[in-house]
């Protein structure tokens, strides 16, 4: 495991210095819902957490902390952490430009600093698929309230295709591929087992090639198609870009 870290920690150290300096303000009508109801990634995310406000809040592996301020200004009492120092100190002066609070904190996911049930809503983007699940399964389900609601979206990797390119085709803005390994449905099975309810919504089947383009780029039109045959081509679902994970303990 000391060794995974090292490679993930320097890897996301790295990412994290370019965003040092261009820390940006949020507007006055920003926060979480409006940023996840913009996002197709996080298609019901909204919808499914509900109302944020006074809400104590963990999220896991918040990089450079964006998703964390948005948190905050949506009112949650929000805690962060990430094995990556620098992504910690970037969160940090981001919350602090904004005017909101975080509490943010240097761990690894597989071995939580949080008391029993210290959480009504955990979230983590990108993140499941660096922990080891056969040892951070069990800290993430007990530092959750009873009847307490989770949240991951996770690359899938049952395309052969999407491995493929991950893995050798470039294109802009992609990050180096580290230890990490996109998960399978047996992997979400494994992660949400004990959970009361779970469910897995995947996205970007077509329109997965967005991302070749860019952050923000969206076709409409491939969009629309998916749409279609996710609804009436249901094996389709598994060679989707990402799947968006929700439960309640």
């Amino acid at each position: 495991m000391q060794d995974r870290y090292k490679t993930e920690k320097t890897k996301w150290d790295d990412i994290a210095k370019r965003h040092f300096e261009d820390v940006e303000i949020l507007g006055p009508g920003e926060d979480f819902h409006k940023y996840a109801t913009s996002k197709i990634e996080l298609t019901g995310v909204s919808e499914f957490l509900g109302d944020l406000h006074k809400k104590r809040v963990l999220e896991i592996g918040c990089g450079v902390g964006f998703v964390a301020t948005l948190l905050a200004k949506s009112g949650a009492h929000v805690t962060v952490f990430d094995l990556s120092p620098v992504s910690v100190r970037v969160a940090k002066r981001r919350a602090e430009i904004n005017n909101v609070k975080i509490d943010p904190l240097v761990s690894a996911g597989e071995n939580l600093p949080f008391s029993d049930e210290s959480f009504e809503i955990i979230f983590g983007k990108s993140i499941l698929h660096h922990l080891d699940p056969g040892i951070a399964r069990q800290d993430v389900y007990r530092i959750l309230c009873k009847g307490g609601k989770a949240v991951f979206v996770e690359p899938m990797g049952m395309n052969p295709v999407l491995t493929f390119v991950r893995k050798h085709v470039p294109y802009r803005y992609k990050n180096a591929v580290g230890v990490d390994r996109a998960l399978t449905y047996d992997d979400m099975d494994a992660w949400t087992r004990n959970f009361q309810y779970r469910q897995y919504r995947e996205v970007q089947l077509l329109s997965m090639v967005e991302r070749g383009f860019g952050w923000g780029r969206k076709f409409p039109a491939l969009r629309k198609m998916d749409e279609y045959l996710l609804k009436h081509f249901t094996f389709l679902r598994r060679f989707c870009r990402y799947a968006v994970i929700c439960a309640m303990k």
